[in-house]
């Protein structure tokens, strides 16, 4: 089942998909953005979050690897765009850890270091 909820995430990602990536959590969950110390529990704010993250300029996510165990996973993604300020393609390279629950991911933590993003 947690296979499924990945691939179906990793499709989201690449898609860019708000919609597609909301149904792959559970009813009650913790998403924790570590870099910006973020901690979301409610759909509407989650919503938001990949909303403004999937409309930033030039966004898209790649070299995406997936690593699961039995409940609980690791994906590795590349996240590239253009900078705010000076319009210059980054490239972020990061990792979420995530925990699941009845097949839906229950608990995710990303890891990344935004710095070049944000130049």
């Amino acid at each position: 089942m947690t296979a499924k909820i990945l691939l179906d995430a990793k499709r989201a990602l690449e898609g860019c998909n708000t919609e597609n990536i909301l149904e792959v959590y559970a009813d009650k969950f913790l998403f924790e953005d570590t870099s910006s110390m973020q901690s979301i529990t409610t759909r509407t704010s989650l919503r938001e979050y990949f909303d403004q993250l999937f409309n930033l300029p030039g966004v898209c996510f790649s070299d995406i690897g997936i690593f699961e165990g039995d409940n609980f996973a690791a994906i590795e993604w590349t996240w590239s765009g253009l900078g705010l300020k000076n319009e210059n393609t980054y490239h972020v390279r990061g990792v979420s850890i995530m925990e699941f629950s009845e097949g839906k991911i229950f608990r995710e933590s990303i890891y990344y270091d935004p710095k070049t993003a944000l130049s």
